[in-house]
């Protein structure tokens, strides 16, 4: 299936998941949005349907690569970490609203962003997000896991953590109450204590590849995350390491020999996400420790 057929793909949608895309709104108000998309490697993908939304949307591009990207406005900085250049844009923002999303997220349908922006201000929300979807070629188990992280249906519901995949906030929440500045997991550290909704009905298509590399890459990182907000570690130590790998071998049979290596991957990232929790927050004891000069 082509990303330009954009009837089949709204046909497949219906007919695998059940969606609908909200197309343009009877609700007329002004709304104006920042979109807030870090890239270091491709014009984000769902520019043009950002621009097609019936509301005003700026699409903010921060670029950290040497790639030449595309956005209402670019700008060229630094890496600082998904904490730091997120909150970078929104101190650049011209918005009311920031829309959080990544450069290979496909927002659906044209009344999308409102329909966010609706269900923030409708439900008292601190933030809200909506649905992520897979594309039609992802595998199975990423549908599967997709599913029970952003599941169907037409009801906003609350929920303990905000995934800035597809994440909307008022611009003066954020700049009341920045992002933290962590190499990656802000939205998990921010959403503590937050009110949270999740909008079913606003769905954006987004989903990796699952390679080993990037998945002990990514899940290492974010699990140091979770251990230093108190989430009790998964695989906590070497010992639960030799206990989960059976684990693996079974996901071999149910979704193919390919998927070993992956779920392996993900086995120890979530074991030396452990380790390096604890030992970032030992290290943050030292210096809490130390006299002042």
């Amino acid at each position: 299936m082509r990303l330009t057929d954009w009837k089949e793909f709204e046909h497949w949608l219906l007919q695998r998941w059940g969606v609908i895309p909200p197309e343009t709104s009877t609700d007329t108000r002004p709304i104006r949005v920042t979109a807030v998309i870090p890239t270091h490697r491709q014009t984000p993908i769902g520019l043009a349907a950002l621009r097609a939304q019936d509301c005003e949307i700026e699409v903010l591009v921060l670029s950290n690569g040497e790639t030449e990207v595309d956005g209402d406005r670019v700008i060229q900085m630094e890496w600082l970490g998904h904490g730091a250049t997120r909150q970078a844009g929104v101190e650049a923002a011209n918005g009311d609203y920031i829309l959080f999303t990544v450069d290979d997220a496909l927002p659906c349908g044209s009344s999308c962003v409102r329909t966010l922006v609706n269900a923030l201000e409708e439900g008292g929300f601190d933030a809200v997000m909506g649905r992520q979807l897979p594309w039609p070629q992802s595998d199975l188990l990423t549908q599967e896991r997709l599913a029970q992280w952003t599941p169907g249906g037409t009801t906003i519901q609350t929920r303990p953590t905000i995934d800035h995949v597809f994440a909307l906030y008022r611009r003066d929440t954020l700049l009341n109450d920045p992002l933290p500045d962590v190499p990656i997991g802000e939205d998990l550290h921010w959403s503590l204590g937050k009110k949270i909704g999740y909008v079913p009905i606003a769905p954006v298509i987004h989903a990796h590849r699952r390679s080993p590399r990037s998945l002990f890459d990514r899940t290492q990182a974010l699990h140091v995350e979770h251990f230093l907000v108190g989430n009790a570690p998964s695989i906590p130590d070497f010992a639960s390491v030799i206990r989960a790998l059976p684990s693996a071998l079974k996901a071999g049979i149910q979704y193919g020999p390919r998927e070993v290596p992956n779920q392996i991957a993900e086995i120890l990232g979530q074991w030396r996400g452990a380790v390096q929790g604890r030992r970032r927050r030992h290290d943050a004891k030292i210096v809490r420790t130390q006299p002042k000069p």
